[in-house]
């Protein structure tokens, strides 16, 4: 069996106050293209089909006419479920009806995970879960964390599963060791959140949402597709992708990466504003982070680059660093006035007093100590 693994779509998402919705449908477009070229035998969405809860009009629509397009258009079985992002109920309504057209969409946790029978396989769909919930619909009061969640969820499912099939498990985690990246919302404070790869002992092959990054972790059988589309300038350098999984009776064959090419790609780009201006870089309609060099003051910096970028999505001022950031409050307090007043002065301009500077602040400085003293 060979079924194509994506995830993290945040259909509805906004950067910066910029709608991504026509990426999100461009990106969706080459999605359905690789699906009929590779001739998937199904489509895995591992969470986070909308950015909120609440998804806007607009956003309800895309997703309605892409899983038209995929499940009923090109008859492609589904396998999806809900992210942190999602709204549980939202998702759920209509799942037992859809799965007469061979989409399945699970929502919410249940008491009972039960197999769904595909080919040579069993695809177990565990959608997004705070530990209240497991402690909740399993009855058991010793679940506190993510990680005693993931392993009661597992460790039922290895009690049913039927060891001479394929298995593979769809959910919406945070593996430890993953990279994550702005885009992503944050689940706990501190590492809280975690669930240890052994959760997915045993599995043929787990396909995971909620890391944006497509090589957020290093496994042999547990995958991070990434997000379809650059959602924050943390990820400017990577190469977007979904994943193709081919499956052999009840082993990994290959795992492969057809990447996606972006409507307009997110670019971090540096200079002064008038090398910004007088020397277009190239694409200049994708979505920026701009850097300015210039020292001093400038009027209207954005409106000037918008003239020739229109997609700026973020503009930085680039300040020379304090070099002695890190400076033990011993070695703060052992600089005189002018060294400590000096390095302030280089923070906020960029540049070293001058020797002229230097000696007018002397001159104030004396005359400062002079009247406290009177």
């Amino acid at each position: 069996m060979k079924f194509l693994h994506t995830a993290d779509l945040h259909l509805g998402k906004i950067v910066s106050g910029v709608s991504m919705l026509a990426e999100q449908e461009y990106i969706l477009a080459q999605i359905t293209k690789i699906a009929q070229e590779e001739k998937v035998d199904a489509l895995i969405l591992a969470g986070d089909l909308y950015d909120r809860a609440v998804p806007p009009a607009d956003a309800v629509r895309v997703l309605n006419d892409i899983l038209v397009k995929w499940n009923v258009e090109l008859g492609i079985p589904i396998f999806a479920i809900s992210g942190n992002h999602d709204s549980a109920e939202r998702l759920s309504f209509g799942s037992q009806w859809y799965e007469s057209s061979k989409l399945y969409m699970k929502g919410k946790c249940t008491a009972d995970f039960e197999a769904i029978a595909f080919m040579d396989a069993e695809v177990w769909l565990v959608p997004y879960h705070e530990p209240a919930i497991i402690r909740e619909v399993f009855g058991d009061n010793s679940i506190r964390s993510f990680e005693d969640a993931m392993q009661a969820v597992t460790k039922q499912i290895r009690s049913k599963w039927d060891p001479s099939k394929a298995q593979i498990l769809v959910g919406h985690a945070f593996v430890s060791g993953g990279i994550p990246s702005d885009s992503e919302r944050q689940l706990a404070i501190g590492n809280v959140d975690r669930v240890s790869t052994n959760c997915f002992d045993g599995f043929t092959y787990t396909a995971l949402g909620h890391l944006h990054h497509p090589h957020a972790i290093r496994h042999p059988k547990i995958f991070y597709s990434g997000s379809p589309l650059k959602y924050s300038f943390s990820e400017v350098s990577d190469k977007k992708s979904v994943r193709i999984v081919e499956i052999e009776g009840n082993s990994l064959v290959s795992v492969t990466e057809r990447l996606l090419t972006p409507k307009h790609d997110m670019r971090i780009i540096s200079g002064t504003l008038a090398e910004l201006t007088e020397n277009l870089v190239e694409k200049p309609d994708d979505f920026f982070q701009v850097n300015l060099m210039d020292e001093g003051a400038l009027i209207d910096p954005m409106g000037k680059l918008r003239q020739f970028y229109p997609n700026i999505l973020h503009l930085e001022r680039k300040k020379q660093q304090l070099k002695e950031s890190q400076a033990s409050f011993e070695e703060v307090m052992k600089k005189d006035d002018l060294e400590l007043f000096g390095q302030f002065f280089e923070y906020v301009n960029g540049t070293e007093l001058t020797d002229v500077q230097k000696q007018q602040l002397t001159e104030v400085f004396e005359l400062a100590r002079k009247e406290d003293a009177e």
